[in-house]
């Protein structure tokens, strides 16, 4: 028989910069969350570097794209792998 395993979630406060950040890359995000068919199927299994709702680089892997987009890290750029049925999000640290 399998045992449960316990989480435990603390309540989070987002801070104002935090705030203004989600807020800022959230048509961005929901535009990588919405992509037709079409442009699925043509990145399927490639991770997509997106910015201000357009896809701006394409790769194999994930340390390919962050090398395809270079330095500095811009924080509005969002990483999201794409597989069929599947979605892997990653958040690009700075």
């Amino acid at each position: 028989m399998a045992t449960a395993t316990r989480v435990k979630v603390r309540s989070w406060s987002p801070t104002p910069e935090q705030v203004e950040y989600i807020r800022a890359i959230e048509p961005t995000s929901h535009f990588l969350h919405n992509l037709p068919d079409e442009i699925r199927r043509q990145y399927a299994g490639q991770w997509v570097a997106a910015k201000d709702c357009q896809i701006i680089a394409a790769a194999r892997t994930r340390a390919e794209l962050c090398a395809a987009l270079g330095e500095p890290r811009d924080p509005a750029i969002l990483l999201l792998r794409l597989e069929k049925g599947v979605t892997i999000r990653w958040r690009r640290l700075s």
